[in-house]
């Protein structure tokens, strides 16, 4: 049997509108991402940083379609930045793109469009 919060989510995922769309894909990119380190690299680091963004990434989402678009888009730009600045710096530290240069750059262009959003919606 499935939990009505699991039904939740995958109906407000598969109902997604507009501006939600990036913090979902961002969500399962990130989920998805540190699922895969874990399962090649063993990596616990990886699968609790990527499934915890993703997470503040679908929650994001999720306070989007609820209407609350200020609080939505903030909760992403501030994991975006916090992804971008974190990841960045580790890619610098070991001068290779993948995988932290790769997800620096995600979260550096989804901070870019979140922060866009933010100011379009500061007023609400």
């Amino acid at each position: 049997s499935t939990s009505p919060s699991v039904v939740l989510l995958l109906s407000s995922v598969c109902t997604m509108g507009g501006s939600a769309h990036l913090s979902f894909t961002m969500g399962a990119l990130m989920c998805a991402g540190g699922a895969m380190a874990f399962f090649r690299k063993g990596s616990k680091m990886s699968l609790i940083g990527g499934c915890g963004t993703g997470a503040l990434y679908i929650g994001s989402g999720l306070l989007i379609q609820s209407g609350q678009n200020r609080n939505g888009h903030a909760l992403a730009l501030g994991t975006s930045l916090v992804l971008a600045g974190g990841m960045g710096a580790r890619a610098a530290k070991t001068s290779k793109f993948m995988p932290a240069g790769l997800v620096a750059t995600l979260g550096g262009l989804c901070g870019l469009y979140q922060a866009k959003k933010v100011l379009e919606w500061w007023e609400e």
